[in-house]
């Protein structure tokens, strides 16, 4: 049997289509292509005089798996500080790299207390993979704030016409020691727990 050449003309439409369907998926579907859920906006960003804070000049957003937005409004202050220092020499500062906008969102979230430690440290690992941060180096990221990063806890609770208000507590943090971080770089460098096994974790 004689093998029937495919018109010019179909090759076209078909790919055509194909380049269509793409970015049609991309701009309506809910997590934009990545399961790890899409960032809105972009972080602009002007120092302050004192070199280490930075105010946002935009609303910036990231809109978890889960389709929860965490929002960084304009006018917040964001420094890093929800991570912690020590680890910087692993991982490169805040405002470094691919895991830089992830940062600007926990730092916001961390300032707010308004959700549980955990959930925020848990949108960290999850905001790192959606700006393209490798799995361990993500899961490492993860380990430095869930063991080391900011927590909180219910101070007590009123009660305002809108409903019950809560008052939160900052639990004071662990700091990590250079051991720390060099045993958890070690740990990161031939395992590959997951995040459930991480929340568990305590290499001290």
């Amino acid at each position: 049997m004689d093998d029937f050449p495919v018109p010019l003309s179909y090759v076209i439409v078909i790919s055509v289509a194909l380049i269509l369907l793409r970015y049609a998926v991309y701009f309506f579907w809910p997590d934009g292509l990545t399961k790890f859920g899409r960032f809105e906006g972009r972080v602009l960003a002007s120092w302050s005089q004192d070199g280490r804070n930075m105010t946002l000049e935009e609303d910036f957003a990231y809109l978890d798996p889960r389709q929860k937005k965490w929002h960084a409004p304009k006018g917040s202050v964001v420094n890093g500080a929800s991570i912690p220092q020590a680890f910087w020499s692993l991982i490169g500062g805040p405002f470094e790299g691919r895991y830089r906008n992830a940062s600007v969102t926990h730092d916001v979230a961390c300032v707010e207390m308004r959700e549980r430690w955990e959930d925020v440290h848990l949108m960290f690992y999850e905001a790192c993979r959606c700006g393209g941060v490798a799995e361990k180096k993500a899961k490492l990221l993860y380990y430095a704030v869930y063991r080391f990063g900011p927590r909180w806890e219910i101070d007590f609770k009123t009660m305002t016409a809108d409903g019950t208000s809560r008052q939160m507590k900052q639990i004071p943090m662990q700091v990590p020691t250079a051991e720390d971080v060099l045993r958890a770089k070690e740990f990161f460098a031939t395992k590959n727990p997951s995040i459930e096994e991480i929340s568990q974790l305590d290499l001290r």
